[in-house]
C-alpha cells in the first residue's frame, strides 16, 4: 500500500532518485542537454541544499511516498513567488511517482496532502505549473484548475512552453478529493 509522510533528511539520496527518474520518464519530450542537465548528481545537490537551507521552515511541504519501505515518489508544496500569478498563495510544486507505483489514486492522494498543507498554512488560493507537452495538465483541468498563463520557463538557456494553472476553490477541491478516494477503496 502506498503511504506519505513528511520527508527526513535521510530521504534525500531516494528523492534525488525518483526526481532524476521521473524527469527522464515523464519529460523525454525536452531536448536531451535539459535531460541530460537533470540528471542524480544535480538533484541530490539540489535537495541537500534544500534540507541546509529549510531544515526549520515550515512554510514548505516535503512528502515522500512509500511502499512498504521504499522511497517510490515525493511531492512538494510551498508559497508562491511567481509574479505571473499573483494572486495565488500557494503553489503545488513537484508530484513525481515512479512510473510502476502510478496507480489509480495515486495522483489524488497526493494532491490532497498537498492541498490540505497549503491550507493549513493558509496559502489558498493555489497555483501549479505544467510543461504544455505533459498531458498532465488536463488532469488538473478536471480537477477544476483553471489555465491562467502560458509562458516559456527557460532551463539551461533553453524554451520550454509551459502553463500556469491557478485553484480558486481549495476547501471544495479537498473535498472532492477525499470523496474520489473514499470512492476507490
Amino acid at each position: 500500500m502506498l503511504t506519505i509522510r513528511v520527508s527526513r533528511p535521510s530521504d534525500v539520496e531516494d528523492i534525488a532518485a525518483v526526481h532524476a527518474a521521473c524527469w527522464q520518464d515523464v519529460y523525454a519530450f525536452m531536448p536531451p542537454e535539459v535531460l541530460k542537465s537533470r540528471d542524480y548528481n544535480f538533484r541530490l545537490k539540489q535537495w541537500k541544499n534544500w534540507y541546509a537551507e529549510k531544515k526549520f521552515d515550515l512554510s514548505e511541504g516535503l512528502f515522500v511516498m512509500e511502499y512498504g519501505k521504499r522511497i517510490v515518489g515525493f511531492c512538494m508544496c510551498k508559497p508562491n513567488l511567481d509574479p505571473d500569478i499573483p494572486q495565488a498563495k500557494g503553489e503545488y510544486h513537484a508530484q513525481y511517482v515512479l512510473p510502476q507505483y502510478r496507480a489509480r489514486g495515486t495522483g489524488y492522494q497526493v494532491l490532497q496532502v498537498l492541498t490540505a498543507y497549503l491550507l493549513s498554512q493558509k496559502m489558498s488560493p493555489m497555483c501549479c505549473w505544467a510543461f504544455q507537452d505533459n498531458t498532465i495538465w488536463q488532469w488538473y483541468e478536471r480537477m477544476g484548475f483553471e489555465k491562467v498563463i502560458a509562458r516559456d520557463r527557460i532551463i539551461n538557456n533553453i524554451a520550454v512552453p509551459e502553463y500556469g494553472f491557478l485553484h480558486r476553490d481549495p476547501e471544495g477541491l479537498l473535498y472532492d478529493l477525499t470523496m474520489r478516494l473514499i470512492a476507490a477503496e
